[in-house]
């Protein structure tokens, strides 16, 4: 389940803030996965948080 909603963070169809407290943790560290193989950009990241889709907070948390 955390696997679905970083797929739905990612492609901006759901928000971090939407996702049950249960899966969160786990989506964060598949997102830093992402980030650290090169599957997913800072930048890509980035633009979400312009988008309103994720706070400036969430992403500091996200990228360190």
């Amino acid at each position: 389940m955390a696997t679905i909603w970083r797929n739905r963070i990612e492609a901006g169809t759901k928000k971090l803030s939407s996702c049950p407290a249960k899966y969160r943790n786990d989506v964060i560290v598949l997102i830093q996965a992402d980030l650290s193989s090169g599957a997913y950009t800072e930048a890509q990241l980035r633009s979400l948080v312009s988008k309103e889709l994720m706070t400036e907070e969430e992403f500091n948390e996200i990228v360190g």
